[in-house]
């Protein structure tokens, strides 16, 4: 199946570096020939400007990375280019509702969704929603493509900018709490480079217990707590800090609500 992304910024370019590694054929469409030229080798695909170009190349499925402002824009431009009744667009910009897809690409099956940087070392988290304009082979088809990125969760509609927002921004988040773990190894005398493994090395296997396990978070977190030792004097300087009411902060703000 060939994949074609429209707008190798950061996240397009996640993905593109996601499906490469995931051997899935991919082609790129940028807005300048120099960004194509530098993307085409930073990325190891082909990318091109022309859309007549892009479409010859027969995507079966188009990627819709572009600001949210554009989105509309680009999808009205591949129309005009005959894009393919049967192609699925997923757009990346929860920003822009499937009623807008809808009214430029009506015959075409469309899905919104919303990843997360990881996906570039297929361990991305994509919130989907899906919708009566794709057929359930069409569905499988989309959940089977984004699941060679990572997980997928599918989402209502109306919880897809949350879910981006939690999922998408988060790493960001959980990235400031890394920095801040390497900076106190390294001011108690740890190496730089040594710190860094064993702080990403505990998140990823955190993470990974968290999931396969159906304790909440609060009962992980007893199950390394033990009565007067260590970790429970730790958790209590974050209740101190007000760690965690930063962190429902950051949720909130990203999302637009504090």
């Amino acid at each position: 199946m060939q994949i074609g992304i429209i707008g190798l910024g950061h996240m397009g370019s996640a993905i593109a570096k996601g499906l490469v590694r995931a051997d899935v054929p991919v082609i790129g469409k940028s807005s300048t020939a120099a960004k194509a030229k530098q993307q085409a080798q930073d990325l190891g695909i082909e990318v091109v400007v022309d859309t007549a170009d892009f479409l010859a190349k027969q995507p079966q499925v188009v990627v819709l990375t572009t600001p949210v402002p554009t989105v509309i824009s680009v999808m009205t431009d591949l129309v005009e280019h005959d894009l393919p009744k049967d192609t699925i667009v997923l757009s990346a910009a929860a920003g822009v509702s499937l009623a807008d897809l809808k009214s430029v690409a009506p015959k075409n099956p469309l899905a919104s969704f919303v990843p997360n940087i990881p996906v570039a070392v297929n361990a991305g988290t994509s919130a989907l929603s899906l919708n009566d304009t794709l057929s359930e082979q069409d569905q499988k088809a989309t959940q089977d493509l984004l699941g060679k990125l990572g997980d997928v969760i599918e989402v209502p509609a109306q919880q897809l900018g949350l879910a981006g927002t939690v999922g998408g921004c988060g790493p960001a988040f959980v990235d400031v709490f890394m920095d801040a773990l390497e900076d106190a190894a390294v001011a108690e005398g740890m190496s730089r480079p040594v710190a860094k493994q064993v702080i990403a090395s505990m998140v990823a296997g955190s993470a990974k217990l968290a999931q396969d396990s159906p304790a909440s978070f609060a009962d992980l977190k007893g199950q390394v707590t033990s009565p007067g030792g260590s970790t429970i004097q730790g958790v209590l300087a974050l209740e101190k800090n007000n760690f965690r009411q930063a962190a429902i902060a950051a949720v909130l703000a990203a999302n637009g609500k504090y």
